[in-house]
């Protein structure tokens, strides 16, 4: 794959970690709630969530 294949959103660095730490803080939300249920679909959408935030957000300078 060339190095351009994935595109990339270019925004502030503080953006990108506020929206990173948010991410993380979900899924940890939702990894309590499925050991609280059971349920396993609030982790699996959180996590897919925050997968693809750090694949399409970048912080270039």
């Amino acid at each position: 794959m060339s190095e351009g294949s994935v595109p990339k959103l270019v925004v502030d660095g503080r953006v990108v970690v506020a929206v990173t730490v948010a991410g993380i803080l979900a899924v940890c939300a939702a990894a309590y709630h499925a050991g609280e249920t059971g349920s396993w679909m609030p982790l699996s959408a959180a996590s897919i969530a925050l997968g693809l935030v750090v694949l399409f957000v970048t912080a270039e300078e």
